[in-house]
């Protein structure tokens, strides 16, 4: 064989290798962000991002040595305090918050209902401002602070929109919500099928919406937030209870959603 070929050929199965072993630390770092505090066992760890239990406490113990990764008394792991001082290093990619939850604010007054504003991370959805609307049934499911699977809200439903078919594959699968147990293996199949669906709509239309999609008697209404440097990464939507969001209300307040989304699209990179 021809040395450069065999040269060549390692080259890219070190490439390869890299791209994995940054995947793997991507999925770990974002399985422990979502378990927060509390912090999550090594065999949950495994189980949960679908990587070997030798290779997640491999990584473990190398994210522990330069402090991305602390190790509990109760043998849990935690995210370290280096990336919070990483976190604060890197630079917003929203130039105007007060703006942003203005805009959130405008909707929730006009619609009535509770409207949020969110940003992808990682593998998950986080729940950047939450602004309430006048109408006095609200829905309390999530709080900002709060980071979500994609299957588990309407925000991430459309940012499930802009990944590729392969990522979206993974998350249907893997059908993440926090309904009840019961209700999800009675609807597992027809969720699935909905979420197909719905990342239809959002390349269709511009939103995604309807009823029991991530909770029974919930509804909502999202849309991607358009950025002019990369892949839509933020979302707004507003979640109701299933009698609010009716088909036809739906339509009517569409078009003020998907402007509330180009509005803070001027404040965000």
């Amino acid at each position: 064989m021809n040395p450069e070929l065999l040269l060549q050929e390692n080259d890219e199965n070190v490439e390869i290798g890299k791209t994995q072993v940054v995947e793997r630390v991507a999925l770990i770092l974002a399985a422990l962000s979502k378990s927060g505090l509390n912090g999550s066992r090594l065999k949950d760890l495994a189980l949960n991002t679908g990587i070997a239990r030798p290779s997640v406490h491999r990584i473990l113990n190398e994210l522990a040595d330069v402090n991305f990764v602390e190790k509990t008394a109760d043998r849990k792991y935690t995210l370290g305090s280096m990336l919070f001082t990483l976190g604060l290093s890197a630079p917003s990619p929203i130039q105007n918050m007060t703006a942003v939850r203005e805009v959130a604010q405008d909707l929730a007054t006009l619609c009535g209902d509770v409207v949020y504003v969110a940003l992808r991370q990682f593998n998950g959805v986080h729940y950047l401002v939450r602004a309430e609307g006048a109408y006095p049934i609200r829905t309390h499911l999530v709080a900002v602070g709060d980071t979500k699977p994609f299957t588990s809200s309407y925000s991430g439903i459309a940012l499930l929109s802009q990944m590729t078919q392969a990522e979206q594959q993974v998350m249907i699968n893997r059908l993440e919500l926090d309904a009840p147990k019961e209700w999800v293996a009675a609807h597992r199949n027809q969720l699935r099928r909905m979420l197909w669906e719905r990342i239809a709509e959002v390349q269709e239309l511009g939103y995604c919406a309807g009823p029991n999609m991530v909770m029974p008697g919930i509804t909502g209404i999202a849309a991607p937030v358009p950025s002019n440097t990369q892949t839509p990464y933020m979302t707004i939507s507003i979640s109701a209870v299933e009698q609010r969001l009716s088909t036809e209300r739906i339509a009517s307040i569409a078009p003020r959603l998907l402007e509330a989304a180009q509005s803070i699209s001027q404040f965000i990179v």
